[in-house]
C-alpha cells in the first residue's frame, strides 16, 4: 500500500487557459466535518482564526474549529473551515482532522516544486492563460472527484504567479505572490491547536 508520502511524491502539470483546473461536479457531496457543520442539532464548542491570506484578489480565513452535536453528546467532529473570497463569489470548505496532514504535505510539495516547473514551462503558457503546478492528490485526471473539497496549486500566467485555490465551485481563488507554504503553516497551527482540543 502506498503511503501518503508517495501520493504527494508526484506533481501534476496542469497547463490551461484562463481559470480552467478540474470542472468540479455539480453533485459533489459535503465533506464529513461540513455534513456534520450543517447539520440543525450541530453547533461550534470552539474555533480559533489560526491563519490568514490577503492578496488584491482574493480572501482566505483559516479557521480551527470543533464541531459538537448537541442532540448526541458527545458527538464531536473536529478540523479546519476556510473561508474565502474574491470580488465576485464567495465560499468555504471544510477539512476533517485526518485529512490536515495530507494537505500540509501537499502544499509544502508544491511550494517546493513550483521554481523548477516556472523555469520548465514558461514557455508554454499561452497568452492570456495560466500554468498550474500542483501534486498528485489534487490530480484527478479522467476521475472526477466525489467530495467537495480543497484543490491548491502554484499558477504562472503573464502578469502574475502564486498560490491558486478552489473549495469544489468554478470559482478560483487567486493569492498572487503568494507561496503554499503559507496556507501550510496555517494547517500546522491548526493540527498543533486541535491536540488539545
Amino acid at each position: 500500500m502506498k503511503s501518503v508520502l508517495s501520493l504527494i511524491a508526484c506533481a501534476a502539470c496542469l497547463l490551461s487557459i484562463g481559470q480552467s483546473q478540474v470542472s468540479p461536479s455539480p453533485s459533489l457531496q459535503p465533506t464529513p466535518l461540513e455534513w456534520f457543520a450543517r447539520q440543525s442539532a450541530t453547533h461550534v464548542a470552539w474555533s480559533d482564526e489560526v491563519g490568514r491570506l490577503d492578496s488584491t484578489e482574493a480572501h482566505a480565513v483559516v479557521t480551527a474549529i470543533v464541531l459538537e452535536d448537541t442532540a448526541q453528546p458527545p458527538d464531536r467532529l473536529r478540523g479546519i473551515r476556510i473561508d474565502l473570497a474574491n470580488q465576485s463569489t464567495k465560499d468555504e470548505v471544510y477539512l476533517d482532522e485526518e485529512t490536515l496532514g495530507v494537505y500540509e504535505k501537499a502544499l509544502n510539495e508544491i511550494s517546493h516544486g513550483a521554481p523548477q516547473f516556472r523555469d520548465r514551462s514558461a514557455k508554454n503558457v499561452a497568452p492570456g492563460g495560466a500554468g498550474y503546478f500542483g501534486a498528485e492528490v489534487f490530480w484527478y485526471g479522467d476521475r472526477a472527484p466525489r467530495v467537495r473539497a480543497l484543490d491548491a496549486a502554484y499558477y504562472f500566467a503573464s502578469d502574475s504567479s502564486g498560490l491558486a485555490l478552489h473549495a469544489g465551485k468554478n470559482a478560483e481563488f487567486r493569492f498572487p505572490d503568494q507561496d503554499p507554504l503559507q496556507l501550510a503553516a496555517a494547517i500546522e497551527r491548526a493540527m498543533d491547536e486541535l491536540k488539545s482540543h
